[in-house]
């Protein structure tokens, strides 16, 4: 992996049309898991993650996340009956 201190040098090295953009923390999480690592990660929008991978590097990643990711957590908004 080449390290880089700005983002202008990542797209330099790796090519704009070759990064991947992530913003979904379970996401982030689950390719860190798999040992794929961001070649750049940046504060976006609201102060959210944001991990940027080389497309090439993601594949089998992407494959088992289509797979395997989490389902939306299902909110109850009953009240208990009790109060």
């Amino acid at each position: 992996m080449i390290k880089c201190k700005t983002f202008e040098d990542v797209k330099a090295v790796y090519g704009e049309e070759n990064l991947i953009k992530l913003v979904n923390i379970k996401q982030i999480v689950m390719y860190a898991k798999m040992n794929c690592q961001p070649v750049w990660i940046d504060e976006g929008f609201d102060g959210k993650l944001v991990a940027y991978y080389v497309r090439s590097e993601t594949d089998m990643a992407w494959k088992y996340w289509k797979s395997h990711k989490p389902e939306p957590a299902s909110i109850d908004m009953r009240r208990d009956e009790n109060e």
